[in-house]
C-alpha cells in the first residue's frame, strides 16, 4: 500500500473511533423497567413525608365560666311570690285567714309530743287537739274602714264564731312579702288581751297564707279563704 493510501485509511479510523465514543447511549430495550423503576420512586417519597409529624395548630383557650350557684333560700316554696303589696293583700274586702294548726310550730310540737306518749291514735289526736284549743284564734281579718285599720280575730265559742280581739292598728314598715302592724289603744273584744303587742310581724309568702308570728305561740300558718265574709 502506498504511504498516502495508509494515511488516509488511518485518519479514518481514528474519527470514526472518537464519533463511537461520544455517542449518546442507545435507548433502553424494556420501558417497564423505567416504569418500575419510577413507581418504586414515587413510594419512597410518599413514605418520607408520611414519616414527617404534622404542624400542630395551635388553639386558642377560651374561659369557660361556671355556671352561677342557686341560692336555695330563692326557691321558696314552690307556689308564686304574692302578687300585691302586703296590706292591700290583707285588706281584701271579703278575705278571712284561717288557722293551719298542723303546719305552724305550735302545731308541729304538739304533734312530736303526743306521738312520743307511744300512745294509741285515738289518744295522740285528743293530746293535739287540746293543745290545739290553748291557740285562741281560729280565724282572723284585717280590715280598713276609711283612714283606719282593725285587727280582728275569730274564736268559736260554744259553737258561736265570735270576735276575739278588735284591735286597731297602723301600718308600719312594709316590704314585698312583709310587713309590720303597729297596734294602737286597747283590745275591743269578747275576751281582750291583758297586753296587746306593741308591733306585730306578718310575713306573706304567696297569695295563699300568711305567717304570724306571735310572741307566745311561734309562727301561726293561716290559709286564706275568700268569698266566706261580707265587708
Amino acid at each position: 500500500m502506498k504511504p498516502w493510501v495508509r494515511s488516509v485509511v488511518s485518519t479514518a479510523l481514528l474519527s470514526f473511533a472518537y464519533a463511537c465514543s461520544s455517542a449518546p447511549p442507545p435507548a433502553p430495550e424494556y420501558p417497564e423497567l423505567l416504569e418500575a423503576q419510577a413507581q418504586l420512586n414515587a413510594a419512597k417519597s410518599a413514605a418520607k413525608s408520611a414519616a414527617k409529624p404534622a404542624p400542630t395548630k395551635s388553639v386558642a383557650k377560651v374561659a369557660v365560666k361556671p355556671a352561677p350557684a342557686t341560692d336555695p333560700s330563692a326557691q321558696g316554696d314552690g307556689l308564686r311570690k304574692a302578687s300585691r303589696p302586703p296590706v292591700e293583700l290583707l285588706t281584701n274586702s271579703n278575705a278571712i285567714y284561717i288557722l293551719n294548726f298542723d303546719a305552724s310550730d305550735a302545731g308541729k310540737v304538739a304533734k312530736e309530743n303526743c306521738e312520743a306518749t307511744g300512745e294509741d291514735r285515738t289518744e295522740i289526736s285528743a293530746c293535739v287537739q287540746k293543745a290545739r284549743s290553748k291557740v285562741p284564734i281560729e280565724s282572723e281579718r284585717f280590715v280598713k274602714k276609711g283612714a283606719e285599720y282593725w285587727w280582728i280575730t275569730f274564736n268559736r265559742y260554744k259553737g258561736n264564731l265570735l270576735k276575739w280581739h278588735i284591735i286597731q292598728f297602723q301600718v308600719g314598715e312594709e316590704k314585698s312579702d312583709w310587713v309590720a302592724l303597729k297596734p294602737l289603744g286597747k283590745d275591743k273584744g269578747l275576751a281582750p288581751m291583758p297586753r296587746v303587742p306593741r308591733t306585730l310581724e306578718i310575713e306573706l309568702p304567696n297569695d295563699f297564707s300568711i305567717v304570724l308570728n306571735d310572741p307566745e305561740f311561734g309562727k301561726l300558718i293561716f290559709d286564706a279563704k275568700v268569698g266566706m265574709m261580707d265587708d
